[in-house]
């Protein structure tokens, strides 16, 4: 039984935003298009949120951003003191706590196994170490978490992970209609219109966080029930 203790119960949403050169983006097996194992493909940065939620208590996002291929390093050796700083707080956690819990949608096969690989490209740290921050924490997919909202849909039947859109729109939390694909930071990036990629992944941070919020109310509340 795992004790939450509020001392040792953290959460990082994030969000990561990568590039992928023109040459790069043909059709592959896979509808996703980035490969952190190919070297032309890099992390631009990203937004990430820490909080406390048994203390009632979350931090402002943290921006960490490069738009050079070659500044890619730089900033992973940025995400990779933010992730060890927020390890450092848990540190006189029992066995019996929680490990360091990560958020966000997709972030299962995107954001930390790329995070992972291209950090260890970058000799930002050795595999070891690289292994016991990023993928020794305790990752939470809202794309999955998110499947059993759609027991209702008759075309949706398949265990398939969701998107941040669909599931703002089956939460009633879309506001201004759906984003844009993430394909489209691409072009943001070729227009060299960077703020505009820092709002887009501050705004899909602030998704990220309410729906996680109103998922744990409906299930404190029991009103998931009837989804499952």
């Amino acid at each position: 039984m795992v004790d939450f203790d509020p001392r040792f119960t953290e959460v990082i949403y994030l969000d990561i935003e990568c590039y992928v050169p023109p040459n790069l983006r043909q059709q592959t097996r896979s509808s996703m298009k980035y490969n952190p194992t190919k070297a032309d493909n890099f992390i631009l940065g990203g937004v990430f949120r820490r909080e406390f939620p048994l203390q009632g208590r979350i931090e402002a996002s943290r921006h960490i951003w490069n738009w050079t291929k070659a500044d890619e390093k730089i900033t992973l050796q940025q995400i990779y003191d933010y992730f060890n700083e927020s390890w450092k707080l848990l540190e006189e956690k029992s066995d019996k706590n929680p490990d360091l819990i990560l958020v966000g949608t997709g972030i299962s096969r995107h954001d930390v196994p790329a995070l992972y690989i291209r950090s260890v490209m970058h000799h930002i740290d050795g595999e070891d170490a690289l292994y016991e921050t990023y993928l020794k924490s305790k990752i939470v997919d809202l794309s999955d978490v998110g499947i059993p909202l759609f027991k209702n849909e008759p075309r949706i039947f398949p265990l398939y992970p969701k998107t941040t859109n669909a599931l703002t729109a089956r939460l009633g939390l879309q506001r201004q209609g759906p984003k844009e694909s993430g394909k489209s930071v691409w072009d943001l990036y070729e227009q060299r219109q960077f703020d505009a990629i820092k709002d887009r992944t501050a705004s899909e941070i602030e998704d990220i966080v309410k729906i996680a919020h109103r998922i744990i109310s409906m299930i404190v509340t029991g009103k998931f029930q009837w989804l499952v």
